[in-house]
């Protein structure tokens, strides 16, 4: 029945092509109305096109969707214009990123601050690393010299790395030995000039008192020196830059010596040049008001720098340690005054001296350090203004300011 129907149908469109076709023709019209098709003529017209009938479709072809393969589509893609994509644009540099506001500014600073402790790590490293370097160069000249006075004996030529630690080790802890056992010697001498001069007997030079204040210092440091040779030797070398005070003289290699003389005068000058006002205070108090108390906290600090004394603790502390050096100074001056006015000190002796007494005597030749010490002598017992020790404070603070009246 199904074809059937599609059979009429077919026949129906061509009759009507064929008619209108033939309407339009001239005379068409007339001819319309007369012109009929035979039934032979319409079956042989279906037997022409039967190829074109359509069939029914199938079940599946009405469940399974189109192929998206079909020729008409592929034909309809080719033909296609396809859409042109927009280019991507890079902008450099990047838009301004708006502030950082709650945890974002939090975490920014954070990270700043990191990038602070980082630096200042990396610097503290740097310096570090700057110290070592500096500290092993100083080692390795100090056993330089050594070598060269004959204090210590060098390493043998060939002898490896591991084998002249070894023998440097050994030959400092023969020089450490060799350095307490002169303390004790040297106390023995003390107790013979003492006995000497307490049984009537030839009256204590300047050399024989300076000898034993020194040895009486160096019994007070040969306990704590004795416990970090066994301990830490190795930190020896620290201490001989940062606490040298803590060495006993016979302990001291003649590069160290030499050291820490130099600091001693670079810390005299600097606190000379730096504390003129302090001193210039205490030189317009005058001796008589310096028997009690001095003009003010950093009068104390900047004496106690000019004559090399240590400016830590209270104000009473650095108070004393100035007494007691003056009182010592004021024996000495004595001494020198009997053995001429220290005519017979050398060069190196009368820089000790004057250092001592808190005058800057570096670059000086031997004949003005002669002529300072003697102003230092004159001056200070002249006239009964004050005591012994306000005098010498004085004449310390005029030292300080560079005053020099009668040199």
């Amino acid at each position: 029945m199904l074809q059937s129907l599609g059979r009429n149908g077919v026949v129906e469109r061509y009759l009507l092509s064929r008619h209108r076709h033939h309407v339009l023709k001239p005379g068409g019209i007339r001819k319309a109305s007369t012109t009929f098709i035979s039934s032979s003529n319409a079956i042989s017209f279906h037997q022409r096109t039967s190829h074109l009938y359509l069939r029914p479709p199938s079940a599946r072809s009405l469940s399974t969707p189109a192929s998206s393969t079909s020729p008409s589509k592929d034909t309809a893609d080719a033909h296609t214009v396809p859409l042109s994509r927009k280019a991507k644009v890079e902008l450099r540099p990047g838009p301004i990123k708006p502030p950082a506001t709650g945890t974002s500014s939090r975490l920014a600073t954070a990270k700043q601050s990191s990038a602070t402790d980082t630096v200042t790590t990396l610097q503290a490293s740097s310096s570090k690393a700057k110290l070592s370097g500096s500290l092993t160069e100083t080692v390795k000249e100090d056993f330089k010299q050594a070598y060269i006075h004959g204090v210590l004996s060098p390493p043998p030529s060939d002898a490896g790395k591991i084998a002249k630690l070894w023998h440097q080790a050994k030959e400092l802890f023969k020089f450490y030995a060799r350095g307490l056992k002169l303390v004790v010697t040297h106390r023995k001498q003390v107790n013979e000039i003492l006995a000497r001069v307490k049984a009537g007997g030839e009256p204590m030079s300047r050399w024989e008192s300076r000898f034993i204040q020194t040895n009486k210092g160096d019994l007070a440091r040969l306990v704590p020196f004795i416990a970090i040779v066994l301990i830490l030797e190795e930190i020896i070398p620290l201490i001989v830059l940062y606490a040298p005070g803590m060495l006993p003289s016979t302990c001291i290699l003649t590069s160290q010596r030499e050291r820490i003389e130099g600091k001693r005068r670079e810390k005299q000058r600097a606190y000379a040049e730096t504390m003129r006002e302090e001193f210039l205070d205490v030189f317009k108090a005058g001796p008589a008001a310096l028997v009690s108390t001095l003009p003010g906290p950093s009068s104390a600090i900047a004496l106690c720098g000019l004559l090399s004394l240590s400016t830590w603790g209270p104000q009473f502390w650095r108070k004393s340690r100035i007494e007691h050096h003056l009182k010592l100074i004021a024996a000495d001056d004595a001494l020198l005054a009997k053995e001429g006015m220290g005519d017979r000190l050398t060069h190196p002796e009368l820089l000790e001296a004057l250092e001592e007494r808190g005058i800057i005597a570096e670059g000086l030749s031997t004949k003005a350090l002669k002529a300072r010490l003697r102003w230092w002598l004159t001056e200070a017992d002249r006239g009964d203004e004050g005591t012994v020790v306000s005098r010498r404070i004085t004449l310390a603070s005029q030292s300080g300011l560079g005053k020099f009246s009668d040199v």
